[in-house]
């Protein structure tokens, strides 16, 4: 395994585990609060705007975020890639249109302005949220698979398997994962990004969670105006976040290259080195 690939899972790592295992560890914190952006009695980063400790609330508060950010992906995508398959492999133009027109019309919405059109209409519940985030990414994920199944379904080696004879579904669809697993696995790290960034985004606004949930993009909104006397409150979270996104896209950078390419980087690695 190369360095590369163990620096990524280790900024991967870091933020999984305490939001796995956080809520254990900050069990023996102090359940009362203390002065607000002064010192704590349970860590050195001191309190948040609420008298809660920073180190904790930041051990309780990932596991809603990335769940969150988690299932909206998911479900985004899961949507998205069906529309996407089924435009690229439709057996007549105008069903392929059908298909793909609502996606560009729903590509010209601002994505926040849909954010905030759901926070509004439903008093900021978390889960009208969630969902308005995941109909901003079906468009983008529809066209993006729509562009990566086209050359594989009309492709020559998919016509060759249909002269032959070839009866079985599950060839074509095993063909058809090989040639898409990694464009399609790539984009999904970054439609993760996306919908980190929604999330952040309208927690940021007022939009999301309740202000005195522990979540990471809360915590971060929530105590912006003690940067200067508190910055733990929003180093911390933050902190969390970018190690996430930044991990995950190292991580699909790093597994996801065409072995090729990787060979080609290596060879002249070792040349530059030993000459």
């Amino acid at each position: 395994m190369t360095a590369r690939r163990w620096f990524a899972l280790t900024l991967v790592a870091v933020p999984l585990v305490i939001a796995v295992a956080g809520p254990a560890l900050a069990g023996s914190a102090p359940r009362e609060r203390q002065a607000p952006f002064g010192p704590s009695s349970w860590s050195p980063l001191g309190t948040d705007r609420l008298g809660r400790d920073v180190l904790a609330t930041a051990l309780v508060g990932g596991h809603t975020f990335l769940l969150v950010a988690a299932l909206t992906v998911i479900g985004s995508y899961t949507v998205g890639f069906v529309l996407g398959v089924a435009a690229a492999a439709a057996p007549r133009a105008w069903l392929d249109e059908l298909l793909m027109r609502p996606m560009d019309v729903l590509l010209c919405l601002p994505s926040l302005l849909i954010i905030m059109v759901a926070a509004l209409r439903t008093r900021g519940s978390a889960v009208a949220i969630a969902v308005a985030i995941g109909i901003a990414l079906v468009a983008p994920i529809a066209r993006f698979v729509r562009m990566a199944a086209r050359p594989v379904v009309h492709g020559p080696v998919m016509d060759a398997l249909r002269m032959q004879g070839e009866s079985r579904r599950y060839r074509y669809a095993n063909y058809a994962a090989r040639e898409m697993i990694r464009p399609i696995a790539a984009d999904l790290g970054v439609r993760f990004t996306a919908a980190v960034y929604f999330l952040a985004s309208a927690n940021f606004l007022g939009l999301g969670f309740d202000t005195t949930s522990t979540d990471w993009a809360v915590s971060v909104a929530a105590n912006k105006d003690a940067l200067t006397i508190a910055p733990w409150s929003i180093a911390l979270p933050a902190g969390l976040i970018v190690l996430l996104l930044i991990g995950v896209n190292l991580l699909c950078d790093d597994l996801l290259a065409d072995p090729r390419t990787v060979a080609v980087r290596d060879a002249r690695r070792r040349v530059s080195r030993d000459g």
